[in-house]
């Protein structure tokens, strides 16, 4: 909790503006939920998910108020990206926990969603959508409860789940703003694929609903 306090002290110094302290306790909330409040014991991929979700506090205040992300804002989410790796190593090598994975997912999300929001007045509100996709499937489950089993294990939804941040990224920063063709085509690359791993996984759920097995989140 005391790097999301730095991160949200941080966030203000850059943005010192009322909405900033609420918006980054709403981010917090989307991001750690109860993952921050558990039972279970807190482990050192958890910190480092902790660190991702700070850096994703401080990118969005940099990018207030602003139309792309600028380097310094480039540079905090890069970072935040790179960690991602670093958790899951982490977590592999010590003790993982669902609530640790559900965290480390979670803050996922929260980040493509921060990503899909920010180039909104870039590219315009159609770039929004790889943002929503994790959060409407999770409501779906609710009028879908066969969906509620665990997909097999796929490289390919690996590589397009890490490359949304990545293309997201790239398609506000500075050299998409001076090239919109660059940024224009990382923001479509990155919701096609999304579009086309969601569509693949949720095919193989429906044809596989009557098989009850334990839940797991795209």
């Amino acid at each position: 909790m005391c790097l999301l306090i730095a991160a949200i002290m941080i966030s203000f110094a850059v943005q010192p503006q009322w909405l900033t302290i609420p918006l980054m306790l709403v981010l917090v909330g989307i991001g750690g939920g109860r993952s921050l409040f558990r039972e279970e014991n807190w482990q050192p991929a958890d910190d480092i998910t902790t660190l991702r979700l700070g850096l994703f506090l401080i990118f969005t205040a940099l990018v207030l108020d602003s139309v792309g992300f600028s380097w310094p804002a480039v540079a905090v989410g890069a970072a935040a990206l790179i960690l991602d790796a670093g958790d899951g190593y982490v977590a592999r090598r010590t003790t993982p926990t669902s609530a640790g994975a559900g965290f480390d997912e979670s803050v996922d999300a929260l980040v493509v969603l921060i990503l899909s929001v920010a180039l909104i007045p870039v590219w315009g509100w159609w770039v929004i959508l790889p943002g929503t996709f994790y959060y409407l499937f999770r409501a779906a489950l609710f009028l879908r409860p066969a969906w509620r089993q665990q997909l097999p294990p796929s490289l390919r939804r690996k590589t397009i789940a890490a490359s949304q941040g990545i293309l997201l990224l790239a398609a506000g920063s500075p050299v998409a703003l001076a090239n919109p063709w660059f940024g224009f085509t990382c923001a479509v690359i990155a919701l096609v694929s999304l579009v086309y791993s969601f569509g693949r996984d949720l095919l193989w759920l429906e044809q596989h609903a009557g098989i009850p097995t334990p839940a797991h989140a795209h």
